[in-house]
């Protein structure tokens, strides 16, 4: 395990911190390899970040030419839909840079069936890092926030996904064990494989009402019913937390 942490003052301070911070990520991984895969998340604390990757000084800073864009989770939803992280993506960071279209790798959401969506962005995942085998791809950079029921991406308490070990990219229905999930839609998300391989890990999480999941996944005891984001642990990769005073109690 190899946690650090950044309490910010509000909201607005954690979205700048994981700005600067991804700015300079990139900058290191394209300056030794060449190029720069960061897996983005939905909500409102990465929004404030992607308003800041697109506005002066960062966006002149991050190597976007060098740079690809794959997306943790969505909702099983149109693309222009109001619950798109795609369209969220979109309007507050994609449409301001000048990163190649070619760079940006949603996950399709056109299909009803909803198993397929997540078969198609694993075989993207295979084609993209040239994993033929069961070698999992390695992300320079996941982003996620966490839930206060304790979920990452779209890994959902009780449900088959959290769970899921086989697959890269599966699907959930968190509906189905809490009808107060909201919006209430499937979605389509990377799995715990993805996570733990990632080189480095932003959580971004703001709010009094994160602090006990947060204090449960920091805890060195193992609680009797650890949250879903206590996976957080088992990462190889450093794991960095952005959070507002209240989210860190």
């Amino acid at each position: 395990m190899n946690f650090k942490k950044h309490v910010l003052s509000d909201p607005a301070a954690v979205g700048r911190a994981a700005a600067e911070h991804i700015v300079s990520l990139a900058q290191e991984r394209t300056g030794e390899v060449g190029r720069f895969n960061i897996a983005l998340s939905g909500g409102s604390t990465p929004q404030v970040t992607y308003g800041q990757l697109a506005c002066e000084p960062l966006v002149r800073k991050m190597p976007w030419q060098q740079t690809k864009i794959y997306f943790g989770d969505e909702r099983h939803v149109k693309p222009d839909s109001p619950d798109s992280n795609y369209r969220m993506a979109y309007e507050a960071l994609l449409k301001h840079v000048s990163i190649p279209t070619e760079n940006v790798y949603p996950i399709l959401t056109d299909n009803d069936d909803i198993a397929a969506c997540a078969e198609w962005y694993e075989d993207l995942l295979r084609v993209q890092f040239q994993r033929r085998t069961d070698a999992v791809p390695g992300f320079d950079l996941i982003l996620l926030g966490i839930g206060p029921d304790g979920h990452t991406a779209s890994l959902f308490p009780g449900t088959p996904a959290a769970s899921e070990l086989n697959h890269w990219v599966t699907w959930s229905d968190p509906v189905s064990v809490n009808p107060n999930v909201k919006p209430a839609v499937k979605r389509i998300t990377i799995t715990k494989p993805l996570i733990w391989n990632s080189a480095r890990i932003f959580v971004l999480a703001t709010g009094k009402e994160k602090a006990p999941v947060l204090a449960n996944i920091f805890s060195e005891a193992e609680p009797a019913n650890p949250p879903v984001s206590r996976l957080l642990r088992q990462c190889k990769g450093e794991v960095t937390f952005f959070l507002d005073r209240a989210a860190a109690g």
